[in-house]
């Protein structure tokens, strides 16, 4: 043994210093060096001959090892580098290509493979060792680089393929210079967007969707509700076949409002639906009434049709046809009953329908009288005709006679209904009614014969005759035919015309000698008896040409007038005489006197003249006319500067006009359609606000400002056209956004359609107001549904915070957390819909529950945390000062938890001194130890940095406590040592926590 000690191997030696020397003397060639290497390597206390020993051996696994498992700082961050070195090809430490690709995939960090993929070429030509290293390193600018600065063609797709970010997509799309991959980026942008937008754009359908579902309880109509149904949960099921694409947050929630709204239509179905199929029934009995009267309606007007424009022939089809009618109306009136219509109404359309059956029985019988009141009526025509003749001084022939072919064909066409009427079996003619017939054919032919020779006066007996026989006829009919009717106000009226023009012809001699007579008489009247004298010159021709009957009514006041005038012709130079005089003072005051208004000065004028003439000529006629001639001239003289005047502003507004249509002449159409109107309405303002100019004139100019005006209107025209045909087609789509259910999607429309208002120019006077109007309107009233929608919508949410916050008040701060944090999740879900500055208000007040429930926690667990250490401190001073574990309370138990208690009740010892862990508990504490213990300190405190250092292991103040406990009583030498605990656990109560 005491040889081994001096002839042990160098390598075995306790100096580093030899054990370096050995290490040059072996050789990693040999089994048994190279094991010494390898012990010495990674075994050897000393830094220097672990690295010496790795060097000797010099292999790429060993220094890897050694990089991973070195407790050595020097050694760990050597062979670090020396891996580093290998991997980049540097250093004299070899490895193949395997090996790095391994070690890269296995074992290194992401910063050396970066740092090595990025220096090492050949590493990207093994695509999928580059996609592996690139995902482990997991750094999107890195991968950035590998794919802008090194990635080939190939590579780039792969590393393209696995991206997902937009982000990172868009930075490589900016930088990406190679055509093919730019394209391949900008389609995978294009597909990821498309992606993203995919749940959104289902989400917006899926969310109209059940909006539009959601609607059906405002509805009433049951059958509308039960199409629109339908065609919403095919809907729904369609866009939920792709429900895939969604979050299962978001799929849970459209379930959940999914179900939730199929519960509100089925109750809101369930509950309208009674009043709903009564109102149904209502309604059917109200369509069954509607129809019954409709049917009533046409019957009615088809037997009205058949008296009133068939009576003469009808044909048995069309008495069937009427017939029919009224068959369809008792059917009504049955299916009305069934349906227990209305009673009143029943009641009147049965009474409708005898009334109607009565005047088809009686319908053969009306025929007949109505065939002999067209005979009658054939007559009267011929008198009139006849009449109508002699009137015009016509020769009447009877045999050619256009009024008698006329009445032959008629006859012709009487006895061809006759026949028809027989034949179709409507009700054949009784003997004496056909007799009767013939009979009258056979006078009528008599009388047809000799027409001519008859008189005025015994056409006129003939026509009063037939009238009564007419009249008689038209008795026994239910309805005249409206065409009889007019044959016979037209044969009438040429009997009445020819009788009313002969008493027109009278009245208008009696009115017009009244007239004269009365005129004569308002002469007298104003003074005018010069023109009164010659007005009844004439007034007494015409009265001598009147006939005797007009005389004899006229007589009297022609006496009277003839007296009067006689009268006038003895006065009136009498009156003249002084009159005249009179009026030249009159003209010369006039002329005197200022003129205040030039009309009233002419009419003043005018005046005088006519009374002037109205007093005839005297024996001083010159000298007076001259004077009344010359106060005239002078008192017009004003009038006539006046309108001077007015003729020197005329030739002005006519230069203006003038200048005005050049400078309109002289305009460049080609301007924008806009200036173009401002200039439009500016001279066309200038144009009216020109003053009067002559007549004859101003039609000339009028002309030519209408076609110097015409292409600038035409074109402003245009343009007002277009401008009122875009803003119609604003209005309108204004007026349907206003009844569009998405208030949301409409308002952004209808200001999108308020910029594009006024984009477009004006509309024109005419309509540019009143569009405007409209397109007001219509966006009024949806920004009024908003404004409601959005004041609904904040009453909800309002109410919706206030009971939050009643909750939010209601949670007992005395509870335990997990019900607080319970209540508090609920609230918080049920807020998750309200507005930002809402949620906002509602987390502040939860963050102040949550604050206090932490403090409340935070002193719980201190007062706990101090009881348990004076639990500590009182088993402590007790158990372990009698030994006797067992005498432990309940409460103290309770209280000292799992650990202590059984670190209490079964003490272990350890390796340390009681002393020694005491020292150390209050070195870990901070608590200041005797004097006396201060080089023990000192120890405890290298030992426990040591064990930091070399092993990572620290001990905690509770595992010092926990070992000094488990040293078990405590000895009256160790009183101190407690006390010494009990004074840390008295300023350290968290030891125990």
């Amino acid at each position: 043994m005491i040889f081994s000690r001096f002839f042990a191997p160098s390598h075995t030696s306790q100096n580093p210093e030899k054990r370096l020397e050995a290490i040059q003397n072996l050789s990693p060639e040999k089994p048994t060096d190279k094991t010494i290497l390898h012990e010495l390597a990674f075994n050897d206390a000393n830094a220097d001959v672990s690295l010496a020993a790795l060097s000797k051996l010099n292999t790429f696994v060993l220094w890897l090892k050694m990089s991973q498992s070195a407790q050595h700082a020097k050694v760990k961050k050597i062979a670090e580098r020396t891996v580093e070195a290998a991997l980049m090809g540097q250093g004299d430490v070899n490895i193949n290509a395997n090996e790095k690709a391994s070690f890269l995939r296995e074992s290194a960090n992401g910063e050396l493979i970066q740092t090595v993929l990025v220096n090492d070429a050949s590493l990207l030509a093994d695509k999928s060792l580059v996609m592996t290293l690139l995902n482990k390193v997991d750094k999107p600018a890195f991968t950035q680089t590998i794919f802008l600065q090194h990635a080939d063609n190939a590579l780039q797709q792969a590393i393209l393929a696995t991206i997902e970010d937009s982000s990172v997509l868009q930075k490589l799309e900016k930088k990406c210079r190679d055509n093919a991959i730019h394209g391949a980026i900008v389609a995978k942008l294009q597909l990821l967007k498309a992606q993203a937008e995919k749940p959104i754009e289902l989400m917006r359908r899926v969310t109209l969707c059940l909006s539009k579902y959601q609607a059906l309880v405002d509805k009433s109509d049951v059958e509308d509700i039960d199409k629109r149904q339908v065609k919403l949960l095919g809907e729904y099921n369609d866009l939920m076949s792709d429900a895939s694409i969604l979050s299962a947050e978001d799929k849970t929630a459209v379930d959940a409002k999914f179900a939730r709204i199929s519960e509100k239509v089925t109750r809101h179905l369930s509950r309208i639906r009674p009043e709903w199929e009564a109102q149904k029934a209502a309604k059917e009995k109200a369509e069954i009434e509607a129809l019954c009267k409709q049917h009533l309606s046409h019957a009615t007007t088809q037997v009205n049709w058949l008296y009133g424009e068939r009576l003469c022939e009808a044909t048995l089809a069309d008495v069937a046809v009427v017939n029919e009618s009224v068959r369809a109306l008792e059917v009504s009136a049955d299916h009305m009953a069934s349906l227990g219509g209305s009673a009143k109404l029943l009641d009147e359309v049965r009474a409708g329908i005898a009334a109607l059956n009565n005047s088809l029985e009686a319908f053969s019988m009306q025929q007949q009288y109505g065939q002999k009141l067209l005979i009658c009526l054939s007559q009267v025509e011929s008198l009139a005709e006849e009449s109508k003749q002699q009137a015009a001084g016509t020769p009447i022939e009877p045999a050619k006679s256009a009024q008698d072919v006329k009445v032959k064909g008629e006859k012709e066409q009487t006895a061809e209904v006759s026949k028809a009427a027989s034949t179709d079996a409507i009700e054949s003619d009784s003997v004496e009614d056909q007799a009767i017939q013939n009979k009258a054919i056979q006078d009528q032919d008599f009388e047809d014969k000799n027409v001519s020779q008859k008189a005025p006066e015994s056409i006129e007996a003939e026509f009063k005759a037939l009238s009564e026989k007419y009249h008689n006829l038209r008795n026994e009919l239910i309805s005249v035919p409206s065409a009889l009717n007019k044959r016979w106000h037209a044969a009438s009226r040429v009997f009445s015309q020819k009788k009313q023009a002969k008493k027109a012809e009278v009245d208008h001699a009696l009115r017009q000698c009244r007239k004269q007579i009365s005129v004569v008489d308002n002469l007298i009247a104003q003074g005018k008896y010069r023109a009164a004298i010659t007005k009844f010159e004439k007034l007494s021709a015409s009265f001598e040409s009147m006939p005797e009957n007009v005389k004899k009514q006229l007589a009297k006041r022609f006496e009277k007038t003839a007296e009067d005038i006689a009268h006038l012709e003895g006065w009136q130079d009498y009156i003249a005489a002084p009159r005249k005089p009179a009026l030249v003072e009159e003209a010369q005051a006039l002329a005197a006197s200022p003129v205040e208004d030039i009309k009233q000065r002419g009419e003043a004028i005018r005046y005088l003249r006519q009374q002037w003439l109205s007093l005839g000529a005297g024996s001083d006629d010159d000298t007076q006319q001259s004077a009344f001639d010359a106060a005239l001239e002078l008192a017009f003289q004003p009038c006539r500067e006046h309108y001077a005047a007015l003729d020197a502003e005329r030739e002005k507004a006519l230069k203006a006009r003038q200048a005005l249509i050049d400078q309109v002449a002289a305009i460049d159409l080609s301007q924008d359609e806009a200036v173009l109107a401002k200039v439009f309405d500016r001279t066309v303002k200038q144009w009216h606000e020109c003053g009067q100019v002559e007549k004859r004139d101003y039609e000339s100019l009028k002309q030519r400002w209408n076609k110097t005006i015409s292409p600038l209107q035409t074109k402003v025209n245009q343009w007002h056209g277009m401008n009122k045909k875009a803003k119609q087609e604003l209005v309108a789509q204004a007026s349907a956004l206003s009844v569009q259910e998405d208030i949301a999607s409409a308002t952004e429309t209808a200001q999108q359609l308020q910029h594009n208002w006024k984009s477009i120019g004006h509309a024109g006077k005419r309509d540019e107001s009143r569009l405007w109007r409209e397109f007001r309107l219509a966006n009024d009233a949806l920004f009024g549904r908003l404004k409601e929608q959005r004041k609904a919508q904040s009453s909800a949410f309002d109410e919706t915070l206030n009971t939050l916050f009643t909750q939010l008040n209601a949670i007992d701060s005395e509870s335990d957390e997990s019900t607080i944090a319970s209540s508090i999740q609920d609230i918080e879900t049920q807020a998750k819909d309200l507005p930002g500055a809402m949620r906002a208000k509602l987390d502040k007040k939860i963050t102040v529950i949550q604050k206090q429930q932490q403090t409340r926690a935070q002193q719980r667990h201190v007062r706990k945390v101090q009881q348990r250490a004076q639990s500590v401190i009182t088993v402590l001073s007790e158990s372990l000062r009698a030994g006797d574990f067992t005498s432990i309370s309940d409460d103290d138990a309770d209280l000292l938890g799992k650990r202590w208690k059984s670190a209490l009740s079964k003490p272990t010892p350890v390796q340390q001194s009681r002393h020694w862990l005491t020292v150390a508990l209050e070195a870990a504490t901070d608590i200041p130890s005797p004097q006396s213990d201060s080089s023990m300190r000192t120890n405890v405190q290298l030992t426990m940095m040591t064990a930091k250092l070399e092993k990572g292991e620290s001990l905690s103040p509770a595992q010092l406590l926990e070992d000094w406990i488990a040293h078990g009583k405590v000895d009256d030498q160790e009183t101190h040592l407690l006390e010494r605990v009990v004074n840390v656990l008295d300023n350290n109560p968290e030891v125990v926590a």
